[in-house]
C-alpha cells in the first residue's frame, strides 16, 4: 500500500510513472512490481492543470500512465480547497479502459474532515484524513 497526501499524490504518482517507463528503473522496479493499493488523499490529480504537468502527459496510450497500479483509491473530503475536482475515476477513466488498474479506481466522497488547527477548520489536513473511518475501513480492508 501506497498513501498519498495531496502534493504527495502527484509526487507518488510521477515516480510510480517513472519506474514504469525509464529504462534505468523499469527493469528492476518496473511494470511487473505493482503498488498493490495506491491510495491518495486530499489528492489535486483531477485538476486539469496539474494533470497536463505530471510525467507522461504528453504521451498516448499506456505510455501516458504508469504501469505499476494494481488498484487505487482516492479519498477526498468536502471543502478540501487543494482537492476541488473531488473524483480522479472520471479523470482517469483510460487507465481503466487501458487495462492498467486491473483492481479498479475508487473514489470516496465526501467525507467530513472534521480537523481544527489554532481554531480554524482546516478540511485539507493530513491528520483528518487518517484518523477518518472510511481511511480507517479502507485500510483494515487491505490488511
Amino acid at each position: 500500500m501506497m498513501v498519498a497526501h495531496s502534493l504527495g499524490s502527484m509526487i507518488s504518482y510521477d515516480c510510480l510513472w517513472k519506474l514504469s517507463h525509464y529504462g534505468e528503473y523499469r527493469h528492476d522496479y518496473g511494470a511487473e512490481k505493482k503498488v498493490d493499493l495506491l491510495v491518495t488523499l486530499g489528492s489535486p490529480l483531477g485538476d486539469e492543470n496539474v494533470k497536463a504537468r505530471l510525467k507522461g502527459s504528453s504521451l498516448s496510450g499506456k505510455k501516458r500512465y504508469p504501469l505499476n497500479i494494481d488498484q487505487w483509491c482516492n479519498i477526498s473530503a468536502e471543502d478540501d480547497y487543494i482537492s476541488h475536482d473531488n473524483r480522479i475515476k472520471n479523470d482517469f477513466k483510460e487507465m481503466l479502459q487501458l487495462g492498467l488498474v486491473k483492481g479498479g479506481m475508487k473514489d470516496i466522497y465526501p467525507i467530513y474532515n472534521l480537523c481544527v488547527r489554532d481554531g480554524q477548520s482546516n478540511p485539507h489536513s493530513a491528520i483528518g484524513y487518517l484518523v477518518h473511518p472510511k481511511f480507517v475501513t479502507v485500510l483494515n480492508q487491505w490488511m
